[in-house]
């Protein structure tokens, strides 16, 4: 008792002192982040398994994962100013799976959590080619077809795709209209509550794109106040729908780019449900489509298949409170199973389930809790995974 004492005694001078030496105001922390904490930014790990990249200083720069020695220079921002309208600033970038693309992302501008626009161009490394995906405008979630080919991205609300070799844009939506139509983005809703911005996806053959719509129309709007540190206010008017009001209805489509073919999938009748994941299988055929009940205790997995616009459910599952969504599925290469992430036992266990909706194996096991589920060796045919087995206060890894 004695020690606790004095622990807290001193425990109680360091927080006297330091916040002499320092006052803690509103603006030291939220306009000069004065006690955010330090972070060591992303490291992008390279497909040899010996490299990473950073973007330092406006340039992507490649170091050696054994001795922490920059290498290499992969790419200089300050270089490229003026090419295909680029401003030659790097916000971010990303390659493509092979590494022989980089697509760069300037003058990112945030809308909402995690929705943002910017503009993007593709730098190709084999010929040293920088070309703008679309001139003169900012647009959200420029994403390469898997086969590197094509480039996606939703601009003004509506979808389009990009033909690399052939240089034209075509339009896979036409119907976005602001405040009232969403496609390819989600709303501000989904955001929040289920953690993501961008809503298309590309299939493994790069021939069709997986796609939401959000119909906002019956949405009640909201202006907000931005004052900008101006004399006059921004005044910004968006749908926003409070506790129990209308939120967007939500659809889900298919889009095929060889046959121009849209399809739209059976979901019920009821439209007041989230769709709070889609996710391809193996197969450029078949899209996982997660259906979740406004309570968000009620969920369902569905299968569609894309050739023919048929659905069937898989698997349904019900909580007394709440269903947690995470992104803890794999599919595995049989294109007959999956592993699924579950806390119908109370716990958070993983179990291997088959594309016809039946659980074969219950795969963890415990009065514990797994919270990341990493990856599956199927040559070895292990998993592995992070779980809370001996704490709820720490973390192990496991296979």
């Amino acid at each position: 008792m004695r020690n606790i004492l004095l622990l807290l005694l001193l425990s109680f001078s360091f927080l006297t002192n330091s916040e002499a030496q320092d006052t803690i105001t509103v603006e030291k922390i939220w306009k000069d982040y004065r006690f955010l904490s330090k972070r060591i930014p992303g490291f992008n790990f390279m497909q040899d398994g010996r490299h990473y990249t950073r973007l330092i200083k406006n340039s992507i720069k490649q170091f050696d994962l054994t001795t922490g020695s920059e290498v290499n220079t992969l790419l200089d921002g300050n270089e490229l100013k003026g090419q295909s309208g680029f401003i030659g600033k790097i916000d971010s970038y990303h390659f493509n799976e092979d590494e022989s693309i980089i697509i760069l992302e300037s003058d990112k501008e945030s809308i909402y959590r995690r929705s943002s626009q910017a503009y993007f161009h593709i730098y190709d490394r084999t010929d040293k080619k920088l070309t703008s995906v679309r001139a003169g405008d900012k647009i959200m979630y420029a994403t390469l077809s898997p086969d590197a080919t094509k480039i996606a991205y939703v601009w003004q609300n509506n979808l389009y795709y990009r033909d690399l070799d052939s240089g034209e844009t075509y339009p896979i939506t036409t119907d976005g209209v602001t405040n009232k139509i969403i496609n390819g983005s989600a709303d501000w809703v989904y955001e929040e509550e289920f953690s993501f911005a961008q809503a298309f996806f590309w299939s493994a053959d790069s021939q069709t794109v997986a796609y939401y719509k959000f119909d906002e129309t019956a949405v009640p709007e909201f202006t907000m106040t931005k004052f900008n540190n101006e004399l006059y206010p921004e005044y910004v008017t968006f749908k926003y729908p409070k506790v129990g009001e209308k939120n967007a209805i939500v659809s889900i489509h298919t889009y095929n780019l060889s046959g121009k073919k849209h399809r739209t999938y059976d979901l019920g009748k009821d439209t007041d449900i989230y769709i709070p994941r889609i996710k391809w299988t193996n197969s450029s055929e078949q899209l996982m489509i997660y259906k979740m009940n406004r309570h968000q205790n009620e969920l369902e997995l569905i299968l569609a298949d894309t050739k023919s616009g048929s659905t069937k459910s898989l698997l349904k599952e019900t909580s007394k409170y709440y269903i947690d969504i995470t992104d803890d599925i794999r599919f595995l290469k049989n294109d007959k199973q999956f592993i699924w992430s579950s806390e119908k036992s109370g716990y958070n266990h993983l179990y291997l389930y088959g594309l016809n909706g039946k659980q074969e194996a219950q795969l963890t096991h415990g009065d514990y809790d797994v919270t990341s589920f990493y990856g599956v060796d199927e040559k070895n045919k292990m998993i592995f995974y992070q779980a809370a087995a001996k704490s709820s206060l720490q973390r192990e890894v496991y296979r």
